[in-house]
């Protein structure tokens, strides 16, 4: 048993560590995957299982009693539906054809990107700054529960015929890496009455982490040739179009959630779950389902979303508690 508790200490601490260069350690990623290329593009195979990992890893924080107990009160869900499904996806792809109107696989990135479900990341920022943490995990399993729909319906509508979308392939690869985790986890934290949230989950998130920062350097390294390639002046408005869209989701679902009448600790938690997306699984669809193009808006925003939420997250609402 000590044996036990040194080692869960120690991956606490690792984990810690973790959280604290998280800002760091998802660009990091895209500068692995370029510079190896195809050193660590045999790896491919392994992304969906590193991402249900991180999917089923998050999942055990999650109790059915938490879900229901937020379910019965729905107004913060449906407020947090309307900004990350509607809101978001017509302001990208507005903002896209306005300013890339000959670029159609450029725009459906950016599509794809605001179509995507919400990070678990947003379940750890909220804790950090005192938000609603069963609003927090509540809201990542509604949008992972919708996501083999919405993500899909979302990127055929706005995107329409500008590219060809695998929508079965892509309802798939949801389920397999997001919900089927999901569930998992859930049902082992009922079984287990909460027990696994106390010390294995707590040991699993680091590995998180780090299985995040190899997914995300996998697949940059897919297309590191083509990118590296073609690389100029041109990717410039993509990256500042990337950063005001991983910025702006931050005031707006805090201006949602205060018109909506929502106490604080769940405002907080609305915008971290409306402004925070599952980048790396927006990642696997663009580079398994799309042409090249279409992943550089979600491998750029890569490099922004993480350091834009703890800037963001400051501005709003002051420093860590």
């Amino acid at each position: 048993m000590f044996q036990f508790q040194s080692l869960e200490a120690g991956l606490r601490r690792l984990n810690y560590r973790l959280e604290r260069i998280m800002p760091v350690l998802t660009p990091s990623g895209v500068i692995l995957g370029l510079l190896l290329g195809s050193l660590i593009s045999w790896m491919k195979p392994s992304v969906s299982y590193l991402f249900a990992f991180i999917t089923f890893s998050g999942a055990l924080g999650i109790s059915s009693q938490d879900f229901f107990k937020v379910i019965r009160k729905p107004k913060a869900i449906l407020v947090f539906l309307f900004g990350s499904n509607l809101v978001m996806p017509l302001l990208s792809w507005s903002l896209a054809n306005l300013l890339f109107p000959n670029q159609s696989e450029v725009i459906t990135g950016f599509v794809l990107l605001m179509s995507i479900p919400t990070a678990l990341t947003g379940y750890i920022w909220a804790g950090i700054y005192k938000g609603s943490e069963a609003l927090s995990l509540t809201l990542i399993l509604v949008s992972t529960l919708l996501a083999p729909l919405l993500t899909p319906l979302t990127v055929r509508i706005l995107a329409r015929t500008s590219v060809q979308i695998d929508v079965t392939g892509m309802m798939i690869s949801l389920l397999l890496m997001v919900v089927l985790p999901s569930m998992a986890g859930i049902l082992i934290n009922n079984v287990t009455k909460a027990k696994v949230t106390e010390h294995v989950s707590p040991c699993l998130r680091p590995f998180s982490k780090i299985a995040l920062f190899l997914i995300i350097g996998i697949n940059t390294s897919q297309i590191a040739d083509r990118l590296i390639s073609n690389a100029s002046l041109t990717y410039l408005p993509i990256a500042l179009l990337c950063a005001f869209l991983a910025a702006v989701g931050y005031p707006l679902s805090n201006a949602l959630g205060k018109a909506a009448g929502l106490l604080e600790p769940e405002r907080k938690s609305l915008t971290f779950a409306s402004s925070l997306r599952n980048i790396s699984a927006a990642l696997v669809l663009a580079i398994d389902y799309f042409p090249a193009e279409t992943a550089l808006p979600v491998i750029l925003s890569i490099v922004f979303q993480q350091t834009t939420c703890a800037i963001m997250a400051y501005l709003l609402y002051g420093r860590k508690k």
